[in-house]
C-alpha cells in the first residue's frame, strides 16, 4: 500500500520532530520548518511567498504543528502569533477542503479557563491568555472552513525530543526548571504516544475536535517530583509556588483519547 505524502509543518519543533522521527516508516513525510534546518523544507509562515511555494508542493495530507506555543511569546509578539496560530491553520484548512485531503491541526488545553473541570470535547472554552485565544479562534475557523478536519487538543508535552525546544520533562530532568506550581493541574502527555496515535486517528476517519492527553491530571510540582524520583534524581532543589494570576489552575481533561503512561 502506497504511503500517504504528508506535509508536516513545524517539523523542527517539539512535536513535529517526534512525528517526523516516529512516523517516517508509516508516512512519506514532507517536513517544513521556518529555518529549513534538520533536513526540512524552508518555509517562513510569515512570508506570503514562502506559504504559496509550500502549498505548491506535492502532498495529499497535512499535519500542522507549527505555532508560537509560549503564552509569554504570544503576548510579546501578538501580530506574529496571530498569523502563525490562527491565520495559517485557517489557510491550511481551506486548502485541504478545496483539495479534499485530510487535515490534522494541534490545539491546546489552554483554551479552557481552568475553573470548571473536568473538560471534555463538549466543554465550553474561555481562554485566559492571548495564546489561548489565538488557538481557540483557530479551532473555530478551521472547522468552519473544513468540517471534516481533525483538531487534536492536548496538554503539557513530555518525553524525549531532538528539537532545540525541549519538553517539560526534559527541562525538569536537566535542571532548567527550578520553580513549579503546586496548584496548576495539567494532563502531562507523552509526546511519542501522541505522535503514535495519529495513523489510528486517520484510519478511524476522526474529524471535528478530540482531546488526546495523559489520563490523569497532576500538579506541575507533583509531576516534577515524581519524574525526578523515577530517574534517581534529588527533587529537593525544586521551589514550590502558587501559579500567578492568569494561569489556569485546574485543567483536568477527560477526553476521548488518553494514556496511563505519563513518565
Amino acid at each position: 500500500m502506497k504511503k500517504p505524502r504528508v506535509l508536516l509543518t513545524g517539523a523542527a519543533g517539539r512535536l513535529g520532530s517526534v512525528i517526523l522521527e516516529d512516523l517516517s516508516d508509516v508516512w512519506d513525510v514532507l517536513p517544513s520548518a521556518r529555518r529549513g534546518n534538520k533536513g526540512t523544507v524552508k518555509c517562513d509562515i510569515l512570508s506570503n511567498k514562502d506559504r504559496e511555494a509550500l502549498l505548491e508542493e506535492d502532498f495529499n495530507m497535512v499535519v500542522n504543528t507549527a505555532a508560537v506555543s509560549s503564552p509569554a511569546c504570544c503576548a510579546d509578539r501578538p501580530a506574529e502569533s496571530w498569523i502563525l496560530n490562527t491565520a495559517w491553520p485557517r489557510l491550511l484548512a481551506q486548502y485541504c477542503c478545496a483539495n479534499d485531503i485530510p487535515f490534522i491541526h494541534f490545539s491546546t488545553d489552554l483554551v479552557y479557563s481552568g475553573g470548571n473541570p473536568p473538560y471534555s470535547e463538549s466543554s465550553p472554552a474561555v481562554p485566559r491568555s492571548f495564546y489561548g485565544w489565538t488557538k481557540l479562534v483557530a479551532d473555530i475557523l478551521v472547522l468552519k472552513a473544513y468540517p471534516d478536519a481533525l483538531i487534536v487538543r492536548t496538554s503539557v508535552l513530555c518525553g524525549e525530543t531532538s528539537s532545540d525546544r525541549k519538553t517539560f520533562s526534559q527541562d525538569v530532568l536537566s535542571g532548567k526548571v527550578t520553580k513549579v506550581f503546586v496548584n496548576s493541574f495539567r494532563n502531562h502527555t507523552p509526546i511519542h504516544w501522541l505522535a503514535g496515535i495519529l495513523p489510528e486517528l486517520i484510519l478511524k476517519r476522526e474529524s471535528g475536535l478530540v482531546i488526546a492527553s495523559g489520563k490523569y491530571s497532576q500538579s506541575r510540582s507533583a509531576y516534577a517530583e515524581a519524574l525526578l524520583v523515577k530517574h534517581g534524581k534529588n527533587a529537593e532543589y525544586l521551589i514550590q509556588e502558587y501559579a500567578p494570576p492568569g494561569i489556569p489552575t485546574r485543567l483536568n481533561l477527560m477526553g476521548k483519547y488518553h494514556t496511563l503512561s505519563i513518565y
